[in-house]
């Protein structure tokens, strides 16, 4: 019993103590409508609950076999992996409109909240004069796109 209790301390000290957290935010004002809008059209590409549907369908799966397959060895870096993954499935899902939802992706990694890894989007958060030239430029090359007129 005491050669198996010293084998478990020994994986818990390669492992690590505490929470790892990994997250990938997509930073623009209207991600959040643009993600949850299940009736909306997107004649460029992309579609709804572009973080959800990646997320549930690689995460047990992909994202869990990776942190298990990498826990002695590297298991930050497993989680950094599969926020860069899920912000790559950000990347092809989102809504491909002018091209700023998707390429919004913010992953981070923190171990017991000491931010290990912090990749700032390739676009970051657009202000109010980025969207209303966005709002101008989508009535100006096409107006009956989304009904406006």
């Amino acid at each position: 019993m005491k050669r198996f209790r010293e084998g478990l301390r020994e994986i818990s000290d390669r492992v690590g103590h505490g929470s790892l957290k990994g997250s990938v935010e997509v930073d623009q004002v209207y991600a959040h409508y643009q993600h949850e809008g299940l009736t909306f059209h997107h004649p460029d590409g992309g579609e709804p609950l572009y973080l959800l549907t990646p997320l549930f369908a690689k995460g047990t799966q992909d994202y869990m076999h990776r942190l298990a397959e990498r826990a002695f060895r590297d298991i930050h870096g497993a989680m950094v992996d599969n926020m860069e993954d899920l912000s790559g499935e950000v990347f092809l899902r989102a809504p491909w409109e002018f091209g700023d939802l998707r390429a919004s992706g913010h992953p981070v990694v923190s171990v017991n909240g000491a931010v290990i890894y912090d990749r700032r989007p390739n676009v970051e958060r657009l202000g109010p004069d980025d969207l209303r030239v966005k709002s101008h430029l989508r009535d100006l090359f096409d107006p009956d796109r989304y009904g406006r007129r």
